[in-house]
């Protein structure tokens, strides 16, 4: 009796073409938040992912640390990024900008564009242009993103994922089932030591967030017990076939 051939897989997207995703954030806690099992997924199937983190999140330490007289250095939350995506497959690449500060002008939309152009980047995904009450740097990243990426002709799809502030406009029309990735998401968002304690870190928030995303579009497979990231999209071109190299 014939054995069936294992599947193979294919390391290119609709129209044949060799996917380049990019993670852009703000923060170095943001890819995993936002997207972690989205990018292992497409690590999965074959692309090349990056994730960019913008700021060297120095800044980010809670108010009793500050008040302890707590500072991180400037590469301390970049060992946490690594430890967090070791082993993945997925590439780093820290731009090391303040954290905090961040103004979509044209310094930071340049360097946007210059960091998609050079990775050759497909498909986008970035914070949300719809989160008012989202951190500055989200917001102003967001911005910058979505204005960059429409003069970067491989780009053909940009992502926008959710934002974990309260009270947002975020209305998501894109999930990834991320069912096979949510223990490791989970693990990963513990190596960034130094936020620990931050509500949206854990993992009673990481858990209910990926069923609330299936709960909203999916109801039935939320219902099955699948965890999904969700997003909205700026763009999203179907079947690209510009770009097949």
């Amino acid at each position: 009796m014939n054995t069936p051939a294992a599947p193979v897989r294919e390391p290119y997207g609709p129209g044949g073409r060799r996917e380049r995703v990019v993670a852009l954030v703000a923060h170095p806690d943001d890819a995993e938040l936002l997207c972690y099992g989205t990018l292992r997924r497409a690590v999965a199937v074959g692309a090349t992912v990056t994730v960019v983190v913008v700021t060297h999140g120095a800044n980010g330490v809670s108010l009793a640390d500050a008040a302890g007289g707590r500072r991180l250095g400037t590469a301390e939350r970049a060992e946490e990024v690594r430890a967090a995506w070791l082993s993945t497959g997925i590439q780093l690449t820290f731009l090391g900008l303040p954290d905090g500060a961040l103004v979509a002008d044209r310094h930071l939309i340049s360097a946007v564009e210059a960091e998609l152009t050079r990775l050759g980047c497909t498909l986008l995904i970035t914070h949300s242009l719809n989160a008012g009450t989202d951190h500055q740097d989200h917001r102003a990243l967001a911005s910058a993103a979505a204005n960059a990426a429409t003069r970067v002709t491989t780009c053909h799809t940009v992502l926008h994922s959710e934002p974990h502030a309260p009270r947002s406009a975020f209305a998501p029309t894109v999930l990834v089932d991320i069912t096979e990735h949510l223990d490791d998401k989970v693990t990963a968002l513990a190596a960034h030591r130094t936020q620990a304690g931050r509500w949206y870190l854990g993992k009673d928030y990481t858990h209910h967030r990926a069923a609330q995303a299936g709960w909203r579009l999916r109801p039935a497979a939320a219902a099955a017990g699948r965890a999904y990231e969700s997003f909205e999209t700026s763009v999203l071109t179907l079947f690209p076939q510009e770009d097949r190299s």
